[in-house]
C-alpha cells in the first residue's frame, strides 16, 4: 500500500468509528459508504481500501474509540499526500455517513468534531 492509499485506508477506519459511535453499524450506513466515498473522491479503486478495513473492523467488533488512533496513524503515514481538498472531502464523507441512518446522535457529532479538528491539524 502506498502513502496515498493509506489515506483511504484511514478513511475506512474513520467511517467505521463514526458508524459505530451510536453502538451499532447499520446496514444503511455501510451502503452509504460506497456511494459517498466514490462520489466525493471519484476513486473507485481507492475506495476498496476503505471498504476492506471497514469489513475487517466490523467482523472483529472493534469500538469507535479503539480504532481512532489506528486511523490517525494511517493518516499520518499518508499525510504528505493529504491536500486541503482531500481534507474537505474526507470530512464531508464522515458527515454524510453519520447522516445515513437517522437520527444523528450526540456521540456521532462528537466524533465528527474530533475527526474534523484532527484532520485539519495534519
Amino acid at each position: 500500500m502506498d502513502a496515498k492509499q493509506h489515506l483511504y485506508y484511514a478513511l475506512g477506519i474513520m467511517a467505521y468509528a463514526v458508524a459505530k459511535a451510536d453502538g451499532k453499524v447499520q446496514n444503511e450506513e455501510r451502503q452509504m459508504i460506497h456511494k459517498i466515498v466514490v462520489e466525493k473522491s471519484g476513486h473507485e479503486i481507492d475506495f476498496d481500501y476503505a471498504e476492506i478495513i471497514f469489513s475487517i473492523l466490523q467482523k472483529e467488533k472493534q469500538g469507535a474509540s479503539e480504532v481512532y488512533q489506528w486511523a490517525m496513524n494511517a493518516f499520518n503515514l499518508g499525510k504528505h499526500h493529504l491536500t486541503p481538498e482531500m481534507k474537505k472531502q474526507f470530512i464531508a464523507v464522515i458527515k454524510q455517513i453519520a447522516e445515513a441512518y437517522p437520527p444523528k446522535t450526540i456521540e456521532e457529532i462528537k466524533w465528527i468534531d474530533k475527526i474534523s479538528r484532527n484532520i485539519w491539524l495534519l
